[in-house]
């Protein structure tokens, strides 16, 4: 069994290529094309984008659910810590996450 190989994720790795802006709506109505992430060390999806709003966000998605974030999670309020690789602080009150980006599918 090969382990899983990560890096520290950053907000331009989770870019979702076919997000949607109220701005600039999308005509594709396929799902989001989401990133294969760690998050805390559990299994799991991501992107950065509009996903059909006003203002970029972060979509976590996971199965099983996640035991703080539950099957599905996002803010708008989010920023990517620049002096501590693959940490995501968000919210009003100094919460964060290690989020690991899966380069490798076995």
């Amino acid at each position: 069994m090969n382990e899983i190989k990560t890096r520290p994720a950053t907000e331009v790795d989770l870019v979702i290529p076919n997000d949607s802006h109220m701005m600039n709506p999308s005509t594709d109505s396929s799902p989001y094309i989401l990133q294969d992430v760690l998050v805390d060390g559990h299994r799991g999806k991501a992107g950065v984008g509009a996903l059909g709003t006003w203002s970029d966000r972060i979509l976590l998605v996971f199965d099983p659910p996640h035991p703080k974030y539950g099957k599905e999670w996002a803010t708008k309020y989010f920023l990517f810590d620049e002096k501590k690789p693959g940490l995501v602080r968000w919210g009003h009150y100094g919460e964060s996450f290690q989020l690991e980006l899966i380069e490798n599918q076995s």
